[in-house]
């Protein structure tokens, strides 16, 4: 249901008086604005997405490839030179997931108020230094504790780009491009597979270090360039990127404030945001389901180690590593972007969870080489939901900004978790089969489908209660108000199902 003019010019011109734009409220309309507006999303585009794909894909300056580097590390003389035994580098992978669900929803909450093209380049720096440091570690101590302070630093990166992308895009044009994103961390592990088998393979007791440690040292050093250059590319918020000119960013804000029919109010404390995001049951939801699928996808924290079992040496494994990652990627994207065409979320978020479910199951049945690789690749269909679940949070939980941003980081910090437990799903002791970490993967992204199903009936029950209440208005004028102001939308929002 659309605005009529006097709501939507009330409601923008008060959105633009509350970010504090430079530009005049009573500024004429924009003329041939769907020309203007196309012009905005290209330059937008040029600016944030190659960037941040980059940061998000070149191996070594990339937290997704960081994490993936202990799988890598594991294949060469890790364990053996730092003394590893039992389940203790199932705690170093475990130990990572506690930093990174510490950092999160506070350094989002802090994003929301700060320059992002200065607050991201910076968190970028201290992962390199982290990451980087890990290849002079000696002990089992000493790696639990870099592995933590890592996943400390690297937390604000994922929950911050998400955050900066919802304040750029409409919901159309969102899924598709967190899908883009998160296709560039899946192709990161593909690299981090060929990378890892050319450094891995040719690095080896170069000025007497292991080839593990220069791993480390080379991916982690290559991001402090990076990020300088992040600096001055990245975009900060519509109404305060310099870069663009008045009318730019009057119709930046614009675009968004139309979209959601509301003012998105940055004076909403951070606090405040806080409480409205753990009061609202579709964060919940959303939380949980992202959850299981975190779960389910925890195997590619020991995806070398998985390929390993189909018996091949060292360097093929690593390069076999990487066409599941490539195939992740171009799924990601292309289930994303049918979602967007159809404006649908839920089913593209169940078919995946269906398919990689089939992918575990041959994995813990059979030991025929062609169907474990073939499993690999249904298994990381897994991604295939993604994107789509985390566009649905933006459009679940739209505003204010200060809720929007707590929400990502704990659905992203919340769904973490499950590294924490999943760490421990693949003993040694277990393979080459993993019959019982494969069967919880099963039951995990049943988990997501059904918190997925539950979530769609429960929008579609708002959207039902807004759409009766709007035509009951002309006798209770504000029934639909007081309705919309306890989900923190407007009244004419409607939810994507």
């Amino acid at each position: 249901m659309a605005t009529n003019s006097a709501d939507r010019k009330n409601s923008t011109d008060f959105h633009l008086e509350s970010l504090g734009t430079d530009v005049a409220v009573d500024d004429p309309v924009i003329t041939d604005r769907a020309t203007k507006e196309k012009a905005l999303l290209r330059r937008i585009d040029i600016r944030m997405m190659p960037m941040m794909m980059i940061i998000y894909l070149l191996p070594d300056v990339l937290n997704y490839l960081d994490r993936n580097n202990i799988a890598t590390a594991r294949l060469g003389n890790f364990e053996a030179d730092i003394g590893l035994v039992g389940t203790q580098y199932n705690t170093i992978i475990s130990i990572f997931f506690v930093g990174y669900i510490l950092t999160q929803i506070p350094t989002n909450m802090i994003l929301d108020k700060v320059r992002p093209s200065i607050f991201l380049p910076t968190i970028m720096c201290c992962w390199a230094v982290v990451s980087a440091s890990t290849g002079a570690v000696q002990n089992y101590s000493g790696m639990i504790a870099l592995r933590f302070l890592l996943g400390f630093v690297e937390a604000p990166f994922f929950p911050g780009a998400l955050f900066l992308f919802s304040s750029w895009y409409t919901k159309k044009e969102l899924a598709a491009r967190i899908s883009i994103l998160y296709a560039a961390g899946q192709m990161a592990g593909a690299f981090g597979g060929l990378l890892g088998s050319a450094i891995m393979g040719g690095m080896d007791g170069k000025a007497g270090l292991a080839d593990w440690r220069w791993l480390f040292i080379i991916e982690g050093s290559a991001t402090i360039p990076m990020a300088v250059v992040a600096c001055f590319v990245l975009p900060d918020y519509p109404a305060t990127t310099k870069w663009l000119s008045d009318e730019e960013r009057k119709l930046a804000v614009l675009r968004i404030a139309e979209e959601a029919n509301e003012e998105d109010d940055h004076k909403v404390s951070a606090l405040a945001g806080l409480k409205m995001a753990f009061a609202d049951p579709a964060l919940y939801l959303v939380w949980f389901m992202q959850l299981g699928l975190n779960t389910a996808a925890s195997f590619t924290n020991f995806f070398p180690t998985i390929v390993a079992t189909l018996g091949y040496p060292q360097t093929e494994t690593l390069l076999l590593s990487a066409p599941p990652y490539a195939f992740a990627a171009i799924l990601g994207i292309c289930n994303s972007w049918h979602s967007v065409r159809t404006r649908e979320r839920w089913l593209h978020i169940v078919w995946p969870q269906v398919f990689c479910s089939v992918g575990f199951i041959i994995s813990a049945c059979t030991l025929n080489i062609a169907a474990r690789y073939t499993a690999t690749f249904m298994m990381m269909s897994v991604y295939g939901s993604f994107g789509c679940i985390l566009s649905w949070v933006s459009t679940t939980l739209p505003r204010p900004s200060s809720k929007r941003a707590v929400a990502y980081a704990v659905v992203n910090a919340g769904s973490n978790l499950a590294s924490i437990y999943a760490s421990y799903f693949y003993p040694k002791s277990q393979g080459p089969r993993y019959w019982q970490a494969n069967v919880a993967n099963v039951a995990f992204s049943a988990m997501c489908i059904f918190l997925a199903t539950v979530l769609r009936f429960y929008l579609s029950w708002r959207n039902k209660k807004l759409d009766r209440a709007a035509s009951e208005s002309a006798v209770e004028a504000d029934k639909i108000w007081k309705l919309a102001a306890s989900w923190h939308c407007h009244p004419h929002y409607r939810y994507t199902l």
